[in-house]
């Protein structure tokens, strides 16, 4: 494999389908790591099934599969787990998000695999973990979004709780089970042993919110969502639409900023009213709202390009609300490398996030997107476990391995 990135010696197996887990396996092999999906061999990744497509070709899967060599095996065949295992003997990672017991059922607990390898790592993601209570319950994204309390903060004071547009607790699941793959590796290159990342969906996000419980714990504050108001009242702004049609976001999050902010659009007097002058002022009673609705006034008079220039001049952090069609368009998402586009065999190219997080000196880069399934079958298993041609024909014949042949890349 190529030596590019900071992670380029690792080698990571992804057992993971759909999100969360193969998040994880992403943002690793961005960096650089040798990521093998391992997927059903007719059926595939659900994600190559989900959402819009091209001549046949799913869109979402070419970004969420990139960096990735498919091999597509039968983990539920006694072949397969062999295969899995002498894989297992030759990778530093594991990353699963099947619901709980099920490697258990296929005979592949983490006892088994750490007979292969003890210094494997293994990210187990599920709904609510893989031990206590909630063992075994269904649970995707939403469910842990709403059980972090991430929900219950946004939108309208009057209205009913809403998700974002976006799989929102999946991908932070993902980050952080990268960063405990990390941590683990980190600790095994001490401890010669392995470890086990249980992550329940609801943990990243119920981290995130750090405030809500000592909150409610201390001064009974039930906090919750405030609609376009930050809900506890230390930073002012949010969202707003302009005169000729664009929305921007306004964010004051210091003491100076907000005082700058207020004198900007309520003149001397709002700078100086005693309600908005610190945290627990602003936190009593309507006072965020009347402040939201000043700054909605004053920005409703004038064009985006005029609120923009002025707030920028008084050194207040304000931006347009960006679309995809304005991303495509924008030269410094291009400059910074936060959209890149990528060749592709079946799209000829298409345009995409590029890596992140941005590392200066030892970054990674997207090297292919989304591979066919099974594109990788012969690469892997002639590669790295030295199968003898005659042997990866039975196993195809036998259907522990499917995907179309193809030349590795």
């Amino acid at each position: 494999m190529p030596d590019q990135g900071a992670l380029s010696d690792l080698r990571v197996l992804d057992l993971g389908h759909v999100l969360a887990g193969p998040f994880a396996g992403t943002l690793l092999g961005d960096l650089g790591a040798d990521v093998i999906k391992i997927e059903h061999p007719e059926r595939g990744d659900s994600l190559r099934r989900l959402g819009p497509k091209v001549d046949g070709v799913p869109l979402w899967w070419k970004v969420a599969g990139r960096n990735k060599r498919s091999l597509a095996l039968d983990l539920r065949t006694p072949a397969g787990r062999d295969i899995l295992l002498g894989l297992a003997a030759k990778s530093d990672a594991l990353i699963e998000n099947f619901r709980p017991g099920t490697l258990e059922r296929w005979g592949l607990a983490p006892e088994r695999l750490w007979e292969a390898n003890p210094r494997l790592v293994i990210l187990r993601i599920s709904g609510f973990g893989q031990e206590g209570s909630g063992f075994g319950r269904p649970g995707f994204g939403r469910v842990g979004e709403a059980l972090s309390g991430v929900v219950n903060l946004t939108g309208e004071t009057d209205g009913r709780p809403l998700h974002v547009g976006f799989s929102l607790g999946d991908a932070t699941t993902g980050m952080m089970g990268a960063l405990g793959i990390l941590a683990a590796l980190h600790a095994a290159r001490n401890t010669g042993s392995g470890d086990i990342i249980d992550l329940a969906l609801f943990e990243p996000l119920f981290r995130m919110v750090e405030w809500q419980l000592p909150m409610a714990e201390k001064l009974g504050r039930n906090t919750t969502r405030q609609g376009n108001r930050f809900p506890i009242g230390y930073a002012v702004g949010g969202s707003y639409e302009t005169a000729d049609g664009p929305w921007v976001t306004v964010s004051a999050a210091t003491e100076t900023a907000i005082t700058r902010l207020l004198h900007l659009v309520g003149g001397e007097a709002m700078a100086g009213d005693p309600r908005f002058a610190d945290f627990d002022t602003r936190s009593e009673g309507d006072h965020m709202e009347q402040i939201d609705r000043v700054i909605a006034g004053w920005i409703r008079l004038r064009t985006a390009d005029d609120v923009l220039r002025v707030l920028h001049e008084h050194d207040v952090a304000a931006g347009l609300v960006y679309d995809p069609a304005m991303m495509l368009e924008d030269a410094y998402l291009k400059e910074r490398g936060a959209i890149i586009e990528v060749e592709d065999e079946e799209l000829t190219s298409l345009r995409m996030p590029g890596v992140m997080p941005r590392l200066v000196r030892g970054g990674g880069t997207v090297r292919w997107a989304g591979p066919r399934l099974g594109e990788h079958n012969d690469d892997i298993l002639r590669g790295l476990l030295d199968l003898p041609d005659e042997r990866i024909e039975e196993l195809r014949r036998d259907r522990v391995i499917g995907g179309p042949v193809h030349e590795p890349r």
